[in-house]
């Protein structure tokens, strides 16, 4: 199933690309999506690129039917791929998610653009769930998901934009 979370921002490319790779952003937004526990490595490229991964667990915001497949808490892993900026300022993300020991995962890709207000930020990904016959009934509920996370981790570092300028 196809994810896409759009967002602007009247921050900069840099300065929004800086809050994504500030681990007290991508911790606070962790606790704030209710995670039960959670880990943050951030390495920075030679290239002025960086690598993010964010492994967190969480309990099950799902309905019941979903509930029965996998537990009491879901173990989810988000790692992205940031490039260095490109000639027109534009940063871009290779994104995989993948939720432990579950036949569910989901790839995709972070486009950060300038804008005239600033920049926008657009995430698109593909969400599949590997269970013949309900995996398409569950992908929506997986989307939901992992949206809700984005758009924390979004508002979070929105904020440490404007509180760090």
């Amino acid at each position: 199933m196809k994810l896409r979370v759009e967002t602007t921002s009247s921050a900069t490319v840099e300065q929004t690309f800086a809050s994504r790779v500030e681990k007290s952003v991508r911790e606070r937004a962790c606790q704030e999506s209710g995670a039960l526990s959670y880990q943050v490595s951030i390495e920075p490229a030679t290239d002025g690129g960086a690598r993010v991964q964010v492994d967190r667990v969480m309990a099950p915001q799902v309905p019941d039917y979903i509930r029965s497949f996998v537990g009491s808490s879901i173990s989810i892993r988000q790692v992205e791929d940031w490039s260095a900026p490109g000639p027109s300022g534009i940063r871009t993300a290779k994104v995989m998610l993948t939720i432990k020991n579950q036949p569910a995962s989901m790839v995709g890709s972070f486009v950060l653009a300038p804008s005239p207000a600033g920049s926008t930020e657009v995430m698109t990904g593909d969400v599949k769930v590997a269970i013949p016959l309900i995996g398409r009934r569950i992908e929506p509920e997986i989307v939901k998901v992992i949206e809700a996370g984005l758009r924390i981790e979004q508002r979070v570092g929105q904020e440490w934009v404007r509180d760090n300028r």
